[in-house]
């Protein structure tokens, strides 16, 4: 008796998992909760990650693109942070509680959209920093 109730509730927990998913499936469930994750957290990398040393959830008031660089002015709970990439393709994009329609380009669709940033402070200059990680959120 048991092994059924924990059977069913197995059974009940992957369903929800599968229905929460956008990727729609039960065999999607498990990936689907990994990439909610960010690759990249602050502290944290793997050889091939960069490290953020902070992370910060706001508003993106305004980017700017010019060719690879990417300038983004953020709007935190402790105020407006100015994040900077050389080469915004090493940046990880993500969305987390949405699928974003087509491809999502940071330069053109990022204006006004609610995110977790990840970034390293650059030294002598408390409200800068090079930009890691960007998690979109609706």
């Amino acid at each position: 008796m048991k092994n059924l109730r924990l059977q069913a509730l197995t059974a009940a927990a992957f369903l929800l998992l599968a229905l929460l998913s956008p990727f729609g499936s039960a065999a999607s469930a498990a990936p689907a909760a990994q990439a909610a994750k960010p690759s990249i957290q602050a502290g944290k990398a793997t050889a091939t990650e960069q490290v953020a040393d902070d992370m910060a959830d706001g508003q993106i008031k305004s980017v700017q693109c010019k060719g690879k660089s990417l300038d983004m002015v953020f709007d935190a709970s402790d105020g407006i942070l100015r994040l900077h990439t050389d080469n915004y393709f090493k940046v990880d994009f993500s969305a987390i509680n949405f699928t974003p329609k087509g491809i999502m380009n940071p330069c053109k669709k990022a204006k006004g959209m609610y995110a977790r940033v990840y970034y390293n402070h650059v030294k002598g200059h408390p409200h800068r920093g090079i930009l890691v990680s960007v998690q979109f959120r609706k």
